[in-house]
């Protein structure tokens, strides 16, 4: 019975090490106030509003010279807590989509494992987004990584355009 006491209590610390220790807070959902905190902390420079239909949080923020959106989706409860966020930055190409920029932002959804480049039919522009799913739980270390990660799939993306690259 001893031996079995030790063992499960080297099993716990085993799991609280994996878990990134006892004082790791789980997430399942953001509030405003925390979005705003985590995309400051990233160094996002956010500007919160509210959807007009919704009241959901919207941030407007910058990652470098490049100025992006996140929308929180599925949202509940007061103050609302989101389980979904959504970034997306469009970027105007200053001339009608061609056929190469449709092989570019295949080359890059081909080629990256984070985000995802669309074309806005009839505007002249293209875009990327990344999803951020917290609805199960994560932890506030992992969220932080995944918001940093955003700045990177921007400029992955702006650098496939630049270098007109549509296969990798």
């Amino acid at each position: 019975m001893k031996n079995l006491l030790k063992s499960a209590a080297a099993g716990a610390a085993f799991a609280m090490a994996l878990c990134g220790g006892a004082g790791a807070q789980t997430l399942s959902g953001v509030t405003a106030d925390q979005l705003e905190s985590v995309l400051a902390e990233a160094g996002l420079n956010p500007d919160m509003m509210a959807d007009s239909a919704s009241g959901a949080p919207v941030a407007q923020g910058k990652a470098g010279q490049f100025g992006f959106y996140v929308r929180a989706l599925s949202c509940s409860g007061a103050p609302k807590t989101c389980e979904t966020l959504v970034f997306f930055a469009n970027f105007e190409l200053g001339r009608e989509v061609t056929s190469a920029d449709y092989r570019i932002v295949n080359g890059f959804n081909d080629s990256q494992v984070f985000g995802r480049a669309y074309v806005l039919e009839g505007t002249g522009e293209v875009g990327v987004d990344y999803v951020i799913e917290l609805n199960g739980g994560v932890t506030e270390e992992h969220l932080s990584q995944n918001i940093a990660r955003w700045a990177d799939v921007i400029s992955a993306f702006v650098s496939k355009f630049q270098k007109g690259e549509p296969v990798s």
